[in-house]
């Protein structure tokens, strides 16, 4: 399937040995999810595009030797969006006025203020909440991507979730 984050690049592209070969594997099984996924942690869509691109120029020379290049990829993307945020933030801490980005498409109502309600969160929660519930990953896989314990991971799962809920019902 298509875009399916646990999906490897198939063996007969992986024993090639050639990095083309299996680059061009990995872009088409997995750039739609990783356009998603960045979407999602960095909420702009044209960004999102580009730091998938640059997520698979910058694995492109290992991505033969690795032994899950699908999950390589995956951290290099995170590793981009937490590298975009910290950019943003210190642009916000200047006091020159930040380039006016354009305005998201329009989401279903009750899609957006989940949506916005996701935005709240803190980034590691964010990033937890993202990877477990649109990108499906176990708590082992966003435990890699994270760097960080299985256990942590599941509390941030969890104070995620409650922060969510907090907020959502607030709303009502």
């Amino acid at each position: 399937m298509p875009g399916d984050p646990r999906r490897e690049p198939t063996s007969a592209a992986r024993g090639t040995g050639d990095p083309l070969a299996v680059l061009e594997q990995l872009y088409r099984d997995q750039y739609a999810a990783s356009v998603r996924l960045a979407r999602l942690l960095v909420g702009d869509h044209h960004r999102a595009e580009e730091l998938a691109q640059e997520a698979f120029v910058r694995v492109a020379e290992r991505v033969a030797d690795a032994d899950s290049p699908s999950a390589y990829l995956r951290t290099a993307l995170v590793n981009l969006c937490r590298d975009h945020g910290r950019r943003r933030r210190t642009v916000e801490r200047n006091p020159e006025p930040p380039p006016v980005p354009s305005p998201p498409p329009p989401l279903p109502a009750d899609l957006d203020v989940v949506w916005q309600a996701v935005q709240q969160l803190p980034e590691r929660r964010r990033v937890a909440i993202v990877l477990r519930f649109w990108a499906d990953l176990s708590t082992e896989d966003i435990a890699a991507v994270l760097g960080a314990r299985p256990a942590t991971v599941r509390s941030l799962i969890h104070r995620g979730l409650a922060s969510l809920e907090e907020v959502l019902d607030d709303g009502r």
